[in-house]
């Protein structure tokens, strides 16, 4: 009782008894739970509802897989899992839907849960498009799409850190002034990264980016990636292809460079380009998924729509942006085995490989 009187910042008197002692800590847990469970999806509370009336036995890594957010509930002990003759179980404690019947029909908790599990959505989003972005730059899209929930700067903020507790990857500054994904950023690296994107005003979002962003780190909606999803789905199996699509899109979106994903498709996947035709129909398909991307250096917008609207387009050849790397400035090559000293060089130069990339 000591333990939890000290998580709970209750000061226990000694005109207290036992029970009433313990009828105030169910009375702060309850208060606890709630506040947690205010930030929990609406998938999870969805879930809470049923277990409420019943078990519900599960294909746990499928399951898991698809419902990610289960190991909050597990984590705080909401609900257990069970294993038993080869069936895993979801409970749900005779103490936990106690509380939860004062907690999840309450009409007040139902619409503060809205608010914040759309909250998240945008925090999700977010990062998924920009990376790191500005607190000022995310209220203003908030009330751009949700006049129903104003907030003031220091609401955000608030309600911003309560979600860090749940969202591994949410971080905001110490200044408070941005906020970033931190499973690809450190906090020192955050105004480094701004400062090189600066350049560029953010992509605005829609409503409809925000739906689909928060639960896709990439948009595989474009014909760009479709090309190159059927590139690779005549060499791999389909686990191996959603692996190697994921990789090829996080090179893309943090400007990774095409000469370092060629050898990590070899080293993780053993993917050798060892045709001139491979080589120059996989240059082509990501060169232009490279240029319909939405990047984290561009701030969101893809390159296509950046040198649309510079007005520069007509100059490169077949409306195709060259793919460059921005420390060294040049177009990429990739090198590739079992291309002769006289076949055309694979960087599509027109030279012959000996007088280009094989000097």
């Amino acid at each position: 009782m000591i333990g939890i009187a000290s998580d709970l910042r209750y000061k226990v008197r000694r005109s207290k008894t036992k029970n009433v002692i313990a009828e105030d800590f169910f009375a702060e847990l309850s208060l606890k739970s709630q506040h947690r469970l205010s930030y929990q999806p609406k998938e999870n509370i969805q879930l809470l509802k049923e277990l409420m009336n019943n078990p519900k036995k599960i294909d746990f890594i499928p399951f898991s897989r698809k419902n990610p957010e289960i190991f909050d509930l597990l984590y705080f002990r909401w609900v257990f899992l069970f294993y038993y003759e080869d069936t895993y179980t979801l409970v749900l404690p005779n103490e936990t839907k106690e509380v939860l019947q004062s907690i999840i029909h309450d009409p007040d908790f139902r619409e503060e849960n809205k608010k914040k599990s759309l909250l998240c959505e945008y925090a999700d989003a977010f990062m998924n498009l920009y990376g790191a972005f500005e607190t000022d730059f995310f209220l203003q899209v908030w009330h751009q799409h949700n006049k129903q929930y104003p907030l003031e700067l220091h609401e955000l903020l608030h309600d911003l850190i309560g979600l860090a507790w749940f969202n591994e990857r949410l971080r905001i500054t110490d200044n408070l002034e941005h906020i970033f994904d931190n499973s690809v950023m450190d906090e020192d690296e955050v105004l480094l990264f701004m400062s090189r994107s600066s350049h560029h005003n953010y992509y605005q979002p829609t409503k409809a980016d925000i739906n689909y962003f928060a639960k896709h780190e990439f948009d595989e909606r474009t014909a760009q990636y479709k090309k190159m999803k059927r590139f690779f789905s005549k060499k791999l199996s389909s686990e191996k292809l959603v692996d190697v699509m994921d990789m090829i899109m996080v090179f893309i979106k943090l400007d990774l460079g095409m000469q370092g994903l060629v050898q990590e498709l070899n080293t993780q996947f053993g993917i050798l380009f060892d045709s001139l035709e491979d080589v120059k129909e996989f240059s082509f398909l990501y060169t232009d998924l490279n240029n319909h991307s939405r990047k984290w250096s561009n701030r969101g917008h893809t390159p296509r729509k950046l040198i649309k609207n510079h007005n520069t387009l007509s100059l490169i050849p077949n409306n195709i942006v060259p793919f460059t790397n921005r420390n060294a400035g040049k177009q990429e090559t990739i090198q590739v085995k079992k291309v002769g000293r006289n076949e055309p060089c694979p960087c599509g130069s027109g030279k012959k490989y000996k007088h280009c990339h094989g000097k």
